[in-house]
Order: structure tokens, then sequence, then C-alpha cells
């Protein structure tokens, strides 16, 4: 810390908030600034948040130590005139922020991180540095010394914006040694900076104001896969849920219009030419596909159960939302528990009551097992739905697979007339099966698994289930691979069998000729609890698998 440097006090602290306040002169629902408390304790400061707001507990905070390292202490108001213009004149909702996350993976795609919050910054320092620019800049400068290394591309053309912005010579903010290097290597990077601070700030809407900096800024990123920055003041934007993402990706029609402008600014390459979506599914893929870790996966899962509940509910009754119910399981048989057994399935009341003191050193573990479906009654039979996933079918989390939302819409048809449902996906061995489901969420999860690979249909594993559970309704959604399979069965008894246990077992294929199928399936035919359905076009799949539902299931 530089001798002119001093520690903040908290009188330092009442007056910079009071000032902030009186920069806005709006009333906050937001407490006094806090000490920030590191995250990372052994990671160095710059690694740390500067300010940001936790809006559950509405409270600001500040990382004071920071704020010193960076010498910078004279800042404290300005930082803290940033904070509250997030919250009181350009509030990133997580709505909004996940619409421009969608079109920010839209226009640039494979983007690591994202840039929303390079973005609110350019918002709301151009307020407070009509008071506070020096204030700003010093917050800059000093970041520079405490992160060190070179300064990328992106960097040294958000700060050459304020520099001209602020009327500051070239070299002010960014390191002058690197104004030479960056204008060979970008040529006009300062024409174009002074151009982003004329125009940036003259469009009517967010939406423009968005798209034009997605355009510009994207000249400054050699590698979206592998962006990764931090700012000074870049820890405001909280992360869209699931709702906020999905909700974006089914409304964002609604930047039409601006993206036709934008088009027409010449900002953008003709829809013809530029990269866009081919549906939603798509736009799922681009929003997560650069997510870390596992986190991507679960939530594209997420965001494709949602799609297909959609598609599901354009063909069957919507019916009102009801909170998820837990499966019904029952406890097995107890055991001992030993050393390696998982600590949960220990049965702590069933061991203190047998084993008495012994309890702590002999504890006794009982499993769960799903708890099987009673018969059922005459107009909710339970319903086995066997799902081709082979190779012919796309995976349904990144195109929209017909046979895959045929199998939802049977699943939820039989879960919304209180029926119970078991799913086997299956492919070219392995296949999976489900526990009886009861939960209509649970049930499009499962149904949304894909193996891929040919395709080899598990007689044996239906023969095994017609004989756990008879009198059951069986489904078979496939294709001509269906028939194969069939012809190449030998011998077909214990198919036969399988399906005089049945209920009925229907099979949904698509086929481009019924007359090949009756001779493919001519002995199945024969039985009188046999049914086939032949769909020549996948876009009819849906359709036949509701009315197929209605006539089978409806009271």
């Amino acid at each position: 810390m530089s001798p002119s440097q001093k520690h903040i006090t908290p009188e330092d602290v009442a007056t910079g908030w009071r000032d902030a306040l009186a920069l806005w002169d709006v009333r906050v629902q937001l407490s006094p600034p806090e000490p920030h408390v590191d995250f990372h304790p052994d990671a160095s400061h710059a690694q740390e948040p500067l300010a940001y707001i936790d809006l559950v507990k509405r409270q600001v905070f500040v990382n004071f130590k920071l704020l010193e390292a960076m010498e910078a202490t004279g800042s404290l108001t300005a930082v803290l005139a940033h904070e509250i213009g997030h919250h009181a004149r350009f509030p990133h909702t997580l709505g909004w922020d996940a619409e421009l996350r969608v079109q920010e993976q839209r226009l640039v795609p494979g983007l690591k991180q994202s840039l929303t919050n390079l973005f609110y910054d350019l918002q709301v320092n151009e307020v407070v540095g009509r008071t506070y620019a020096e204030a700003l800049c010093a917050v800059y400068r000093g970041f520079q010394r405490v992160q060190g290394g070179e300064m990328s591309p992106l960097f040294f053309f958000y700060l050459a914006i304020y520099e001209e912005l602020w009327g500051l010579p070239p070299g002010n903010l960014v390191p002058a040694a690197q104004l030479e290097p960056m204008e060979q290597r970008y040529p006009g990077v300062r024409a174009e900076a002074r151009m982003f601070a004329q125009t940036f700030y003259a469009l009517p809407s967010g939406k423009l104001q968005f798209l034009y900096f997605c355009a510009t800024f994207i000249r400054y990123i050699e590698k979206p896969a592998d962006l990764e920055f931090s700012l000074p003041l870049g820890g405001d934007v909280s992360v869209p849920d699931v709702d906020d993402l999905d909700a974006a990706i089914h409304g964002s029609s609604r930047w039409d219009d601006a993206l036709d402008e934008a088009e027409e600014r010449g900002w953008l390459a003709p829809l013809s030419t530029r990269s866009k979506e081919k549906d939603e599914l798509d736009s799922i893929h681009r929003v997560t596909e650069h997510l870390p870790g596992k986190q991507g996966g679960r939530l594209r899962q997420a965001l494709v159960a949602k799609h297909y509940r959609r598609l599901v509910d354009q063909h069957i009754l919507k019916l009102p939302t009801t909170p998820s119910q837990p499966e019904p399981y029952l406890r097995t048989t107890p055991q001992a528990w030993e050393y390696g057994d998982d600590p949960s399935s220990i049965d702590w009341t069933l061991t203190v009551l047998s084993q008495g003191h012994l309890a702590a050193v002999s504890p006794l573990r009982r499993e769960l097992e799903a708890d099987l479906p009673p018969p059922s009654e005459l107009g909710a039979p339970s319903v086995e739905i066997y799902l081709d996933t082979s190779g012919s079918m796309p995976n349904p989390e990144l195109s929209l697979n017909a046979m895959t939302l045929a199998a939802q819409v049977l699943s939820a048809s039989a879960l919304r007339k209180k029926a119970t449902v078991r799913g086997i996906v299956y492919s070219h061995g392995n296949p999976q099966v489900s526990p009886w489901m009861y939960d209509e969420e649970k049930a499009r999860d499962f149904l949304l698994s894909y193996i891929g690979g040919g395709t080899q249909f598990p007689f044996d594993v239906m023969d095994a289930l017609s004989r756990e559970r008879p009198d059951a309704l069986r489904i078979i959604i496939s294709d001509s691979d269906f028939l194969a399979n069939v012809t190449a069965e030998r011998p077909l008894a214990p198919v036969l069998e399988s399906i005089r246990r049945s209920r009925l077992v229907v099979a949904i294929l698509a086929l481009p000729d019924e007359l090949r199928a009756r001779q493919a399936l001519a002995p199945l035919l024969r039985e009188r609890r046999f049914r086939l359905v032949v769909v020549r076009w996948p876009s009819d799949f849906a359709k036949a698998a509701a009315d197929l539902a209605q006539a089978l299931l409806e009271n």
C-alpha cells in the first residue's frame, strides 16, 4: 500500500454509501455494505470479487482488502455507486440475463464464459463515470497491477472504450506498451473503440445494445471455447436457473425484430448466412455445451425434458400441475451391515430394537426396493413401453426424436389416468429397464435415455417381465428393424407366450409399407392380443400415440 493510501474505516464506508445513494437519487432496499469474506482463502486477491450484491439477503459486500491492495481506497464511493446502479437503474434480472445468454450463444457459438457482465458494466459505468470517472479509472489501473500479465485483446478493447468515453489519452487505462502491437494485430482498434462509445449509448433499447455489443466484441475473442477473463467489478451476475433459460429459449422469437434491425444496420450477417438454430433443441445445445463438468449435462437434460413436456401437452390433455410424488418403496429383509456397505442403508430403529447395547458395533441394513403396483382396474392398466433408441434414431437431446416423443405421450397419458408405467429403452444389447414409475417427470427423464448402435429387440426381457407382471399393456415403438428382429427370432414360442400373458401388445412402427409388415408379423398378428399400428411419417408419431392412448386408456 502506498503512503497516500489508508485503511478504510467504518466512517469511510458510511460516507461512501451516503454519497453513492445520492448519485442515483433513489431509495433502494439494500443493506449498507459489509466486508467480503474470501470464497477461496488460499487464492490471490485478484481471484476474488471486488464488490457484489447478495440478492437473497439484499446485502452489498465489498472486498476492502482487495481495494487496499489495488491502491484504490479513494474509489470506494464509485464502487458502491456501481453496485447500486446494477440494482436501481440497470437491474439484470435472471430472466433478462437468460435471454442475453441465449442470444450470445447464437451470435458467438461455443462461448465458454458469458459476456453479460461486461455488457452490464458498460451501461452502469457510463452513468457513474459522469461523476466518478477518475475513481473508476483508479480501480481498473489497480486491478492491472494486482492481476499482472499481458492484457487480453478483449480487456484492451473494453478499457479503450472507457478512454474514448471519458476523453482520456490512449494509454491512460490500457498499457501504453501494447498500443502499437494491438493496432498492428487489430487494425483500426482505436477507431472502433471511439465508434462504439458514440453508438452504443445512443441505441434505443437494451436488445439492440446487446446485439451491437456482441457483433463488435466478437472480433477480440480469438477462441470462444477457451475464453476466460476476470473483472474488478465482475461479480454481480447470478447464473439463471432452468426455468429462466427455458423461458428465454421458448420465447426467443421476441428477438426477431431486433435481429432484423441489427442485420439492416450491418452489424450481423444476413440470416441466410449466419449461424442459426434449427429448433429449440439446437438452442438448448448451444446454451449448455460450454458448461464445465456435469453441470451442462444436468441442465441440458432438464431443459430438454421441459421441451418435450410442451410437445406432449400439445397432444394430450394438460392437467393442473401437482407436486411430484415420491416413488413408493418397501424395506427388504434385514442383513448384517459390513464395513464398505452404504451407511445410509442402516436401519437404526430396527438395529436398536433387536441388538440392544450391541447396536453401535453390529448394525443391521435393509435395502429399498420398488413396491410393485397392485393389479390395475380395467380402465387403467399398467403400461410397459419398449422404446427403440438405435442409431437410426436421433439423440433426443440434440434433435427431435419422434419415437421418443411418442413414448412420452403414451407415458404421460397413462400416468394422468392414474396408471403406472415402466420403460424399457433398448438398442443392441444391455437394455435399460426402469422400475415401475408413478411420477410423470421421472418417467419423462427415463424415456429421454439414448443408446445408439444397432437394433435387437429384447425378447428375453419382455418374456421375463410378462411373467413378473402379466396382464400389463405392452407397447413397442420401433421401425423396420423390429420386423427383421421378429423374422430372425427362432423359436417364436416365447414371444407368442409373452403376448398371450399380456393384456395387449401393440407395435407402433415407422414404415412406408404396411403390407410388408403384415407379412413379416403374420405369426404375431394371428394372436388376438397383438395389434399393429403403422406410421408412415415421423411427424405423425405423436398423434398416433395420442390416439392409441385415448383408445386404450379411456374409461
